[in-house]
C-alpha cells in the first residue's frame, strides 16, 4: 500500500469529494462509476476515468463509496478480484451492516471497514471523520492514505464489524437530532416566530456543530436540494440500526416512531431529497408544511 496509484469506485457526491481529496494529496487515482458523467469533474482534475471497475481494482488498493451492501457485492465479485494484483485491498466507506462487513472480510483478499462521518462539504473542507476497523496490518498500512481524506482517523480495532456498528450508531443519533429539530422548529414556527435566530442561538450555545446548525437551517428554510444525504439512504441506515438492535436484543423505544416518519417521508415527501426533509412529515401532521 505504498503505491501512489489507487482506485476509487462510486462517485456520488461523497465519493467524488473523497476521490478529489486523494487527488489533492498527490495520489494518482483511477475512478469508476456506473454513471460515467459523474467522473467528468475528476477527469478535469487529473483522475484516470475507466469504463469498468476492473481497472480501478487493478491498482491494488481500491476505495469504494457505494450506496449499500448489495451494490458492493455487485461490483466486488470474486471473478473481478481474481485478476487483482497480489496484496489487493478493498477499503469500504459505505455504511453497511456488521454482518456484511464480516462477509466481505471473509473473502481471500484484504478488506477494511472505513465508514465516514460528514457531508460532502466536510470532505472538501478537510473535516471528515474516518472510522476504521479490521486487520491490524491492513489498518496500519492504510492509515496514511486515510489521513489524507479528512481531519482524523478513529481506530476501532481489529473486529471488522466494529466501525460499521459505530457508524450505524452515529447515524441513529443524527436521525434523532433531525426529528428533534423538526419538532422544535415546527413548535416555534406555529407561534409565528422566525426559526432562523433560534437555530443560530442553539448552535452558539447548547448544540454547537454541523448537525444542529446545518440541518437546523435546512429545516427552518425548507431547503432540501441538493441533498447531502437522501431520505431513502436515511431510511436504509435507520433499518440497519433497528436490525442490529433486534439481533442484540436491544430495545430502542423511539425506533418504530422514527421508522414511521422516515417511511412516510420517502413515500410522500421525496425519497431523494435531503433527509432533513423528514421535518415536513411533522409539519404536515401539524397542519402545515410544503
Amino acid at each position: 500500500m505504498t503505491t501512489r496509484h489507487v482506485g476509487f469506485v462510486g462517485l456520488g457526491r461523497m465519493g467524488s469529494a473523497m476521490a478529489g481529496r486523494l487527488l489533492d494529496a498527490g495520489y494518482e487515482v483511477t475512478v469508476w462509476s456506473r454513471t460515467a458523467s459523474k467522473a467528468n469533474d475528476l477527469l478535469a482534475r487529473g483522475a484516470t476515468v475507466s469504463d469498468r471497475p476492473e481497472d480501478a481494482i487493478a491498482t491494488g488498493t481500491v476505495f469504494s463509496m457505494l450506496s449499500n451492501e448489495d451494490a458492493v457485492r455487485q461490483v466486488f465479485t470474486a471473478e473481478r478480484i481474481r485478476s487483482a494484483p497480489a496484496g489487493f485491498v478493498h477499503i469500504n466507506h459505505a455504511t453497511i451492516s456488521p454482518a456484511a462487513a464480516r462477509e466481505f472480510a471473509g473473502y481471500d483478499w484484504g478488506y477494511l471497514s472505513a465508514p465516514v462521518v460528514g457531508r460532502p462539504e466536510a470532505v472538501v473542507a478537510g473535516k471528515l471523520a474516518v472510522l476504521v476497523s479490521g486487520d491490524a496490518a491492513v489498518r496500519a498500512a492504510a492509515t496514511p492514505i486515510l489521513t489524507a481524506l479528512g481531519r482524523r482517523v478513529w481506530d476501532f480495532g481489529d473486529a471488522v464489524d466494529a466501525a460499521p456498528t459505530a457508524k450505524i450508531s452515529v447515524n441513529y443519533l443524527i436521525i434523532h437530532a433531525l426529528q428533534a429539530l423538526s419538532e422544535s422548529i415546527t413548535l416555534l414556527q406555529h407561534t409565528g416566530l422566525d426559526a432562523g435566530p433560534f437555530v443560530e442561538m442553539i448552535n452558539d450555545s447548547v448544540f454547537p456543530g454541523a448537525v444542529y446548525g446545518g440541518y437546523g437551517d435546512t429545516i427552518a428554510t425548507g431547503t432540501y436540494t441538493p441533498p447531502g444525504f437522501t431520505t431513502r439512504l436515511g431510511l436504509k441506515d435507520l433499518n440497519l440500526a433497528l436490525s442490529v438492535a433486534g439481533e442484540l436484543g436491544v430495545n430502542l423505544p423511539t425506533g418504530p416512531i422514527l421508522h414511521d416518519v422516515f417511511a412516510t417521508a420517502v413515500e410522500q415527501i421525496g425519497a431523494d431529497l435531503d433527509w432533513a426533509s423528514i421535518a415536513e412529515v411533522t409539519r404536515r401532521r401539524s397542519g402545515g408544511g410544503l
